[in-house]
C-alpha cells in the first residue's frame, strides 16, 4: 500500500517529523539554489512533492498555480499543514493529482506545457521501488528524454552511507559535469557501505551541478544533486 511505500508513506512522514531539526544547512541551501532557478514561468509542475518537507513556502508562493502529483495518500493533508497559509495569502492555486508520475509523465507534460517541472528530492527514490538498478536506469532515462525542451530541475539523492568516526567535509561543492557513483564517492572520500541511487545520467553530462550534503539522521547522510538543466 502507497501509505507504507519503502520512501514515502507513513513511515516516511514520522522520519521527517523526528530528524528535520538536522535538515537546517541541507533546506538552506536548496532555497538559495530554488532562488538562483531562472524559469520564467508563472505555473509549476510539481512531480513527487511528499509533504513538501524539504521545500520552502516562499518558493512556491511565487507561483500563480501548482499542478502536484503524488501516489501518497497522505500527502495533499500534509503538504496543506506546511504550506497551506502561505499559498493561501499569495494566492497561489494548488491542485492534486494522485497517480505515478513515470507512468503517465507524457499525458502530464502534454497537459501542463506552460509549467515549469520540478522533481523535489524524489528520483532519487525509484530504485527503492523497482526489481533491480538497471530498472530505475531506463525508467529514469525515458523520462528525461520526455522533458526535452522543457524547463525543469531536480535535486536528488546520488548516494548515502554513513557518516565517517572523522568527521567529513560536508560543505556544498560545486560540480562542472557528470561523474561516475564511484568516482564522486572518492571525490567526497566517502567510506565503508554506501548506497548508489541510479541517478548519475538524470542530467546533461556537461551541466554544471551542485552537490549538497543531506545529513537525514544523525550518523548518516545523503548526498544530493540538484540542477536545472
Amino acid at each position: 500500500m502507497d501509505w507504507l511505500s519503502p520512501s514515502g508513506g507513513a513511515i516516511w512522514h514520522l522520519r521527517a517529523l523526528r530528524y528535520r531539526r538536522h535538515w537546517g544547512p541541507f533546506l538552506q541551501a536548496i532555497e538559495q539554489w530554488l532562488d538562483a532557478w531562472q524559469h520564467g514561468k508563472r505555473h509549476l509542475l510539481l512531480l513527487g512533492p511528499s509533504a513538501g518537507w524539504c521545500l520552502p513556502s516562499a518558493f512556491l508562493a511565487r507561483f500563480e498555480s501548482i499542478h502536484a502529483v503524488d501516489l501518497d495518500p497522505w500527502v495533499p493533508f500534509l503538504f496543506a499543514l506546511r504550506h497551506g497559509k502561505a499559498l493561501r495569502r499569495a494566492g497561489t492555486r494548488i491542485t492534486w493529482q494522485r497517480a505515478d508520475f513515470f507512468l503517465h509523465a507524457k499525458d502530464l507534460l502534454n497537459q501542463y506545457r506552460e509549467h515549469a517541472v520540478l522533481f523535489p528530492n524524489v528520483l532519487g527514490q525509484h530504485a527503492l521501488h523497482v526489481s533491480d538498478s538497471s530498472v530505475a536506469e531506463r525508467d529514469l532515462a525515458k523520462l528525461v528524454m520526455r522533458l526535452r525542451g522543457r524547463t525543469w530541475a531536480s535535486f536528488h539523492e546520488r548516494l548515502s552511507g554513513r557518516l565517517a568516526d572523522a568527521q567529513p567535509d560536508l560543505q556544498t561543492r560545486e560540480l562542472p559535469g557528470r561523474l561516475s557513483a564511484e568516482a564522486l564517492a572518492q571525490r567526497i572520500a566517502m567510506t565503508g557501505v554506501w548506497s548508489d541511487h541510479s541517478t548519475t545520467d538524470v542530467f546533461p553530462a556537461e551541466c554544471p551541478r551542485l552537490l549538497l550534503a543531506w545529513v537525514f539522521r544523525p550518523g548518516h547522510v545523503h548526498w544530493i544533486e540538484a540542477a536545472h538543466p
